[in-house]
């Protein structure tokens, strides 16, 4: 194997598991109602700029630096946000 691609793969294990660290961190530090807040203004944001419908879950979750999973725990999915973004 190339000493090159052995680096690349080591670093980048390196970089998830310093970012899952960061997730688990971020849940930590936050309550519930912070991150379900955070999580809401993540998917206004999306919607604004690219629409609705070419907004993913996997974009808020990129955003927002959390799990689908994580999303999934506070919402069932994009339709639910939507309703309660325009309830505001």
């Amino acid at each position: 194997m190339n000493i090159f691609y052995i680096d690349y793969m080591v670093k980048d294990q390196i970089r998830n598991e310093i970012e899952e660290c960061r997730r688990k961190r971020l849940l930590k530090q936050h309550g519930e109602q912070e991150i379900r807040s955070n999580i809401l203004d993540s998917a206004h944001s999306c919607f604004r700029l690219s629409g609705f419908e070419k907004t993913r879950i996997e974009h808020i979750c990129r955003d927002l630096g959390i799990s689908k999973r994580t999303f999934k725990k506070y919402f069932n999915s994009l339709d639910e946000i939507l309703e309660i973004l325009w309830d505001r």
